[in-house]
């Protein structure tokens, strides 16, 4: 069981009252109809079994469908504060297999691929893809989230709207596992959330996709809460630019 009294004491009450909900309550499924009373909302809470159900259970995420994403490519899904279209949606989620298709990894045979949607300071947008790519000294393998992190800053692009990550078990592995994980979202790792956390737009989309056209949408403030970045040292990554921009712009 998650338990966050921190996050529900806005919601609920204070940490007495909860604590009585939390022994009293009993677990039941998520009902629409519970938004508007606080101790069955928190039982549905506390029945998630992890934290992609709870944020579900909370109405910080939302689960779609690729299919439906595409016959509807003009409507907008929002979630913590930021729009997205389906047709973009879809896109991110097919620039991500076509990252996957180029992963590198030969020891854990885990394909992984990303695409991010990020901007430039004139506001230019473009949508930057990438794998993971292992190394025989494991320690210097990279994530695909990173690979298309440090591709998308190396063109200026330094401010990340939204990103989908999708992956999966090459043909080395049992059929078994491989079915397994097409039923699972994978979820970026905590080294992935810190470096994606340095150049969110804040909010910033996190897309995971499932083998079989699921698709999971959150924000990044959800996946990493309280998270260490830029702006507790003064720093806007979006704006940076070392002063380098400015030395070319006088040389031409």
């Amino acid at each position: 069981m998650i338990f966050y009294p921190s996050l529900l004491t806005k919601q609920f009450g204070n940490a007495e009252s909860q604590q009585t909900l939390l022994f009293k309550v009993p677990k039941m499924d998520h009902h629409p109809e519970h938004k508007d009373a606080p101790e069955q909302a928190l039982a549905d809470i506390l029945a998630a079994k992890d934290l992609i159900e709870l944020f579900l259970k909370m109405g910080k995420a939302q689960e779609l469908n690729l299919a439906s994403l595409r016959d509807r490519p003009n409507t907008l899904f929002e979630i913590n504060g930021i729009s997205l279209e389906g047709k973009l949606i879809a896109h991110l989620v097919d620039e991500a297999r076509r990252g996957q298709g180029y992963a590198y990894a030969p020891y854990s045979h885990f394909n992984v691929g990303a695409a991010i949607l990020a901007a430039n300071r004139a506001g230019e947008q473009k949508v930057f893809s990438g794998c993971n790519v292992e190394n025989a000294a494991y320690g210097s393998t990279i994530c695909a989230e990173r690979t298309a992190t440090f591709k998308a800053v190396s063109e200026g692009f330094r401010k990340f709207h939204a990103y989908a990550v999708v992956g999966g078990f090459d043909q080395h592995v049992s059929k078994a596992l491989r079915t397994n994980t097409q039923k699972s979202y994978i979820t970026p790792c905590g080294s992935c959330r810190q470096v994606m956390n340095e150049f969110e737009a804040s909010p910033c989309a996190v897309i995971m996709a499932k083998g079989t056209g699921e698709i999971y949408m959150t924000t990044l403030n959800y996946l990493l809460p309280s998270g260490f970045g830029p702006r507790a040292l003064g720093v806007d990554a979006a704006d940076y630019d070392g002063g380098y921009a400015n030395q070319l712009a006088q040389k031409k």
